[in-house]
């Protein structure tokens, strides 16, 4: 992907609409989710994203440069999100972004994973998000959070020994609630 991204943004950066759209198709998601996962709030994360791809065409040719393209521009969306989070100072709920980024088999799956994911604190979230979510390897994250890669590392396995107590502790819950 990381190839067809330089190419993408190179066109884009000749004014390529195309490329443009074939960018924002591949990453709108992701970006309108990171947002959304540091600023919980829906509108402000729409906002982030519209600024994040204006960006993302203006700066393309600077953009294309970049070894991992991806992880600048979600590094450009944290950016944006902690600005408008110290301008506005506004925190709403994360379980749009979330919900929408898991399938599930049930509605109460969802409810389940809302009330484990928000026992982490926003770091753990942020890390577990980009890497079981996003897809984005453990350096890459490094980068986008600006932290050293073993910060990201404790970060991520504090949260997966969270989420396996949690979710160990609230087994015979499940299971209870399934037989209903």
């Amino acid at each position: 992907m990381s190839e067809d991204i330089h190419a993408l943004l190179a066109e884009m950066s000749r004014g390529s609409r195309a490329a443009f759209g074939e960018i924002y198709d591949s990453l709108v998601r992701r970006v309108f989710n990171y947002a959304y996962i540091i600023t919980k709030n829906k509108q402000i994360a729409e906002d982030i994203t519209h600024d994040v791809f204006l960006q993302t065409f203006k700066y393309a040719s600077r953009i294309e440069k970049v070894s991992n393209p991806v992880a600048y521009i979600m590094t450009i969306t944290r950016n944006y999100s902690y600005n408008v989070l110290k301008r506005e100072s506004r925190i709403a709920s994360l379980e749009d972004s979330i919900l929408s980024s898991i399938p599930t088999s049930s509605p109460y799956d969802q409810f389940y994973f809302e009330d484990a994911f928000n026992i982490l604190p926003a770091n753990q979230r942020e890390v577990v998000y980009l890497h079981l979510i996003c897809g984005h390897r453990h350096k890459d994250i490094a980068v986008i959070q600006n932290v050293p890669l073993v910060t990201v590392k404790w970060r991520y396995r504090q949260a997966i020994s969270k989420l396996r107590i949690y979710f160990s502790q609230n087994e015979t819950e499940v299971k209870c609630d399934e037989r209903i």
